[in-house]
C-alpha cells in the first residue's frame, strides 16, 4: 500500500519530513527515491529536526555517510543521513554496511535509495519524490510499515 502527500514549497516538503520523523523507530532505513532537485535533501533537514538534531544539516554527497545525533521521545539517538549519488557500484554501498548503523537506536535516510534498493530488499520505507506539472512535490510513501505506523502514516498524508 502506498501513501501520497502533496507538498507545493520547500517549507512543505521540510514540514512533512519533520510530522514524517514521528513514525520512525529505530533500525528504521528510508530510501529517498526521485529526480535530482525533487527535495530529497529538504525532506531529510524536516526530519532531523522532526528527530531533534540541533545540528546544519546538509547533502551528504560527497560524504557519502553523516552521523547527527538525535534528542527526541521515540528511542531514535542517531540519524545517519547517506547520499549513494556517487556510489559506481552495489559493492560500495555494501561496504557503507548501512544495516550495521542503524542496529541500535538509529534510523538511516539514504538519498538516490533506488541505487542501493536491492541491497536491503523489502524490509525498509521508502519516499517517492515526483515533480508535477506544476512543480508541486507528491511524496508516496510504501514498504515495510506496521499497522500500528500504518495509521500514522495515513494522518501524516491528511495534514
Amino acid at each position: 500500500m502506498t501513501t501520497s502527500r502533496c507538498c507545493a514549497t520547500d517549507a512543505d516538503t521540510q514540514r512533512a519530513g519533520q510530522s514524517f520523523a514521528r513514525i520512525l523507530r529505530s533500525g528504521d532505513i528510508v530510501l529517498l527515491t526521485g529526480p535530482l532537485g525533487a527535495g530529497k535533501t529538504t525532506f531529510a533537514k524536516g526530519v532531523a529536526q522532526g528527530l531533534g538534531v540541533t545540528e546544519r544539516v546538509t547533502s551528504p554527497t560527497f560524504a557519502m555517510v553523516r552521523e547527527h545525533r538525535c534528542e527526541n521521545d521515540l528511542g531514535i539517538q542517531t540519524l545517519q543521513h547517506c547520499d549513494v549519488y556517487r556510489v559506481e557500484s552495489l559493492d560500495e554501498v555494501l561496504d557503507l554496511a548501512l544495516g550495521e548503523l542503524v542496529e541500535e537506536s538509529a534510523v538511516a535516510l539514504v538519498e538516490w535509495g533506488e541505487l542501493a534498493e536491492s541491497v536491503f530488499g523489502r524490509e525498509v520505507l521508502r519516499v517517492s519524490f515526483e515533480i508535477d506539472e506544476d512543480d508541486t512535490r507528491t511524496l508516496l510513501v510504501g514498504g515495510a510499515i506496521d499497522e500500528a505506523r500504518r495509521a500514522l502514516l495515513e494522518q501524516w498524508a491528511d495534514q
